[in-house]
């Protein structure tokens, strides 16, 4: 702890001689003036170390004891901050930088979104900006909880949203909502009907009428459950009207899907060139400057990566950034695909399209088999699947649920 002390207020070794240097040795502890690393070199000679601001009274006390001193080396943090008083222009600049940085770091330059999957990191930004949270801000003037709040009303996404402002760096930390359960309106009639081709294993109606029973094969679009149902007197054929209901139920059927993907049997591959060109931009404040943008280059051949660099000061970031975008010249030529790979890729694609079927209806695959064919210059592959799913789908009804006598109000296409 001495040592760092030492080096941080500064300090000078001086060698003294004379006939009598002990005598300067005593005048230095008489005056309470501290030394170190005292080694003679001789017996009229000795080097030791005094801190940089006792420089003065060393030389006084030395005339006193007819001793003759010679500097033979400074350093430490005093000596520098005397060296860089003489440079006005350097320690002016130096404070001009520290000043921009402290009062910049009171500034919003920088706003982090975290927490959201569904709802856009550009939406919240922007509503952000709507209620007054942007770069350039004075960042005390925020009022965190009311922005916050404000906020959450443009975005119905979001359950929860928070703002803390740290120095130039703003946390946006929000939940997402979860998504409310889909309403019915039980008072519109519907029917049930089936959305595929297949053979009914199970149906079971909880309103409505089945109109199929176990192991009848349907075709897409036929009403599997009604909610119309016509009513009849016990042990006649006279109608008593129609009762319209909403259907519902289970309506489990074997199916048989076919999908297809097909690709072209070659494919365009970039050749690079090994031409590179860089441009440059610097970003400052709202100001942004583009260097060689009226470059020659044309940007249809060339892959362009841009990479983006923000400036910091004394690890506070400032309000400006440079960015570098490096264009690299390709030319393109046909080349034939590598046609296993190219399979695979496209039923595996037809296996996760399956499963999304089979999530979305509640169902099974029960056996798979693909076809795979070459014409045209195409490739493709044809999925052919065995599957046991709900195939009911709900099909609203025009007027309302409810007993009508009217013959007339039977539903369309019902004798």
């Amino acid at each position: 702890m001495g040592k760092l002390v030492n080096l941080l207020r500064g300090y000078v070794e001086l060698e003294a001689s004379g006939a009598f240097p002990e005598r300067l040795l005593n005048l230095c502890a008489q005056g309470q003036i501290r030394f170190w690393r005292l080694q003679w070199l001789d017996d009229t000679t000795f080097v030791f170390r005094v801190f940089y601001q006792d420089l003065g009274k060393v030389n006084g006390l030395a005339e006193r004891a007819m001793c003759s001193l010679t500097e033979r080396s400074r350093g430490g943090g005093a000596v520098a901050a005397s060296r860089l008083v003489k440079r006005a222009g350097f320690v002016a600049g130096l404070a001009l930088c520290l000043l921009a940085a402290t009062v910049l770091s009171q500034f919003i330059w920088v706003i982090d979104v975290s927490g959201n999957e569904t709802v856009p990191t550009a939406a919240i930004l922007s509503q952000l900006r709507r209620v007054g949270v942007k770069p350039g801000v004075f960042g005390p003037s925020i009022p965190q909880r009311e922005a916050a709040n404000d906020a959450l009303l443009g975005l119905p996404g979001l359950s929860y949203l928070a703002i803390n402002v740290y120095g130039a760096r703003a946390e946006v930390i929000v939940r997402e909502a979860d998504e409310p359960p889909e309403v019915v309106d039980e008072t519109v009639p519907a029917d049930v009907v089936a959305t595929a081709d297949g053979v009914l294993e199970e149906i079971q109606a909880e309103s409505g009428k089945a109109m199929f029973a176990d192991g009848d094969v349907v075709s897409r679009g036929e009403v599997l459950i009604a909610g119309a149902v016509q009513l009849f007197e016990t042990g006649s054929p006279e109608s008593k009207g129609w009762l319209f209901t909403r259907a519902a139920g289970l309506a489990r059927a074997r199916t048989w899907r076919t999908l297809e993907e097909t690709i072209p049997l070659t494919a365009m591959v970039k050749d690079y060139t090994g031409e590179e060109v860089r441009r440059y931009g610097l970003q400052i404040l709202w100001g942004r400057w583009e260097f060689f943008k009226n470059s020659s280059i044309s940007d249809s051949r060339y892959d362009k990566i841009t990479k983006t660099v923000p400036v910091s000061l004394f690890g506070a970031e400032l309000p400006a950034s440079y960015s570098v975008t490096t264009l690299r010249g390709y030319t393109l030529r046909e080349e034939p695909i590598d046609q296993a790979a190219a399979e695979a890729d496209l039923r595996a694609l037809l296996t996760a399209r399956l499963e999304r079927l089979m999530a979305a209806n509640g169902g099974e695959t029960l056996r798979t088999d693909f076809v795979t064919r070459i014409a045209d210059g195409r490739l493709t592959v044809t999925l052919l699947a065995e599957c046991r799913e709900d195939i009911g789908r709900t099909v609203e009804l025009p007027g309302q649920t409810g007993y009508r006598f009217d013959e007339n109000a039977a539903p369309e296409g019902t004798e």
